[in-house]
């Protein structure tokens, strides 16, 4: 997390007169019941996500669409899919899976926690921690970031945050951060060190979100 040591003024707002607030809710649908592990020969989805009140019915629909999406696993045929469509592709594309290779043991699962970390009157940012196995040698995570204007639910972007100009600051920042806690020297080559970046360059990837701590 890099601290806000530049930052533009955002102010308080009067647009919004209802509180808001939220609720965990827990969405799952399994093969069989009971499916717990990838050990079992079934399948099971499974989403941990805030269900908010006193947002504008637009602002929530737009909110429900995006966290829907972050739990698709960047598959292109589930776009625009509600949650429950894409549990029940998952079920059944395991159990299509399983009609085709009878013979392998185990099962699939997908499981993801979205929270939030910041909800203000001009910010509500939430974080997606994934986690999922469809077979081979190893399963996949990622951790992926929403950041919405709860006013309007327009995306908010760190040009609404920072001043003009950010962006060579917080790349210095982030090249600081990353050899820090990859433990590479000020001066070591990423390349060398087996890290892919354009011209051997430290860049800031589009995936952030913000914590009480700073910007992730």
């Amino acid at each position: 997390a890099f601290s806000l040591i530049f930052y533009a003024c955002v102010r308080p707002t009067d647009d919004i007169k209802t509180e808001i607030s939220y609720e965990t809710k827990n969405f799952r649908m399994e093969s069989v019941a009971g499916c717990t592990s990838d050990t079992m020969d079934c399948a099971y989805f499974e989403v941990n996500y805030p269900l908010f009140s006193g947002l504008d019915t637009v602002v929530m629909q737009r909110l429900s669409k995006r966290m829907d999406a972050s739990v698709s696993m960047g598959n292109p045929e589930a776009d625009g899919q509600s949650m429950r469509e894409i549990g029940e592709g998952f079920i059944h594309d395991y159990q299509d899976f399983r009609n085709e290779i009878p013979d392998v043991s185990g099962g699939w699962y997908y499981s993801a926690d979205i929270t939030v970390e910041v909800l203000m009157d001009t910010l509500l940012s939430l974080t997606v921690k994934e986690e999922y196995f469809t077979g081979g040698a190893h399963g996949g995570y990622g951790t992926y970031f929403i950041n919405i204007d709860p006013r309007n639910g327009t995306d908010f972007k760190l040009s609404n945050l920072l001043k003009p100009g950010y962006e060579e600051s917080l790349t210095k920042l982030g090249d600081k951060s990353f050899r820090k806690v990859r433990e590479l020297a000020d001066t070591a080559s990423f390349m060398e060190n087996y890290f892919e970046f354009p011209d051997d360059k430290f860049t800031l990837n589009q995936n952030y979100g913000f914590t009480k701590a700073g910007i992730v």
